[in-house]
């Protein structure tokens, strides 16, 4: 693996002036309104509407609904540009209800000053702790100002004007104060063995975990650094800017065919969340560990995509639709016939997480293919011809789950 500047990052990835994203386009908002996708969508998340098999029984929605839990803590969050009505209605109760309760802010203790202002060594304190309170990885970035919405998107506010003509959106402009200059990214591991059991709510939870460690996760951190006395702002998910390109500049990973960010320990069974803040940082550098070389021969994701939304052949600039960001050398996914296909299957998928050739336990002996990958990129052929032979990315099936699945405490 080694090591780019962010102009050899630029080089092989920047292909034209990119225009800023609105968040209105993820393809998780427009299905709230954006006739494309929400006039063909029902909601797949309901239990009743799915049958009663295997992956489905009462256990597994409780399963999902358990590991999901843990995001409703970010009605906590009022650090991001233009908080989401939801929130802020739920923090205004809050002071109604208890005026004296201020556990929206963290300032540290009257006179008290940080000692150590080196960059460097802050660096390691802040990896330090993201880990002690539940990343897997981290990396730091300094913040691309392209990867921040244009705009944010509230579907709460959009219901609640009720003067918007259908298949509009109401975006504000967004603000990310100058000082706040660096990102904290962070990766949380998805569990493997959970996840072979795709596409059921058994493997549909380890996402949804993965989202409630990052909830947890970020408020910690975001609390550790406002109580130095700088400022941090929240991003859970997807929030405030783009997470992938973020990660990649950050050196946690790389772009796979499927779009998703390659990690070079846990491969594609990541989740990602970050914290933007005006703490004196020292950036990491964007990693090259033959991810793009390997995808360019590989096809495992996009032949077994049950939507067929993952990109065939080489990569393009050119966007499948309003969800991708132009000015892109990458394999762009096809975020409406993906979601399309969540809607009809009313089920998550991660078929392209499962199936990847990447996603492996981190043992002794995938390290070791790992690196081949790396430094043997020519039998890369040979490295996929094998991963087919060998059976992996086979889905398990789902009525073994409660019987095989032994989870180690507290682990993600």
């Amino acid at each position: 693996m080694k090591r780019l500047t962010l102009h050899q990052w630029e080089e092989k990835y920047i292909k034209g002036n990119l225009k800023r994203f609105d968040q209105k386009n993820t393809a998780g908002n427009r299905t709230t309104w954006d006739p494309v996708l929400k006039e063909v969508l029902d909601d797949w998340s309901v239990p009743g509407a799915v049958k009663n098999k295997p992956g489905y029984y009462l256990e597994d929605w409780a399963l999902y609904w358990g590991c999901r839990r843990g995001t409703l803590l970010g009605l906590l969050n009022t650090s991001v540009p233009n908080p989401p009505k939801r929130t802020r209605d739920f923090a205004e109760a809050a002071r109604r209800i208890c005026p004296e309760l201020d556990f929206l802010r963290s300032k540290p203790p009257e006179g008290a000053r940080l000692r150590d202002t080196d960059p460097g060594s802050l660096t390691k304190k802040i990896k330090k702790v993201a880990r002690w309170f539940g990343a897997d990885d981290v990396g730091i970035c300094k913040i691309d100002r392209r990867w921040l919405y244009s705009h944010t998107y509230d579907e709460e506010a959009e219901k609640g004007d009720g003067n918007e003509s259908p298949g509009t959106a109401k975006s504000v402009p967004q603000y990310v104060p100058e000082e706040i200059q660096w990102a904290v990214v962070m990766l949380f591991e998805m569990d493997y063995h959970v996840l072979s059991y795709y596409p059921t709510l058994c493997s549909h939870s380890v996402s949804s975990l993965g989202y409630s460690r990052m909830a947890v996760t970020n408020q910690f951190l975001s609390t550790f650094i406002r109580y130095l006395g700088f400022k941090a702002i929240d991003c859970t998910t997807n929030q405030v800017g783009l997470n992938i390109p973020m990660a990649m500049q950050a050196g946690l990973g790389d772009l796979g065919r499927s779009g998703l960010l390659i990690s070079p320990k846990y491969g594609p069974r990541v989740r990602i969340s970050k914290v933007l803040t005006d703490l004196p940082l020292v950036p990491d550098s964007p990693v090259d560990f033959g991810v793009t070389e390997f995808c360019e021969r590989c096809e495992i994701c996009a032949e077994r995509c049950p939507s067929q939304s993952i990109k065939y052949g080489p990569r393009t600039t050119e966007p499948n639709n309003a969800s991708n960001i132009e000015g892109v050398l990458k394999w762009p996914a096809n975020a409406e016939t993906c979601r399309i296909y969540w809607a009809r299957m009313k089920q998550g998928c991660s078929v392209c997480i499962g199936c990847c050739p990447f996603n492996k336990p981190d043992n002794l002996f995938h390290r070791a293919v790992r690196w081949l990958t790396d430094h043997a990129r020519f039998a890369d052929p040979f490295y996929i011809r094998m991963d087919k032979l060998l059976g992996y990315g086979t889905p398990k099936p789902a009525d073994s789950f409660w019987e095989e699945w032994r989870p180690k405490p507290g682990s993600g």
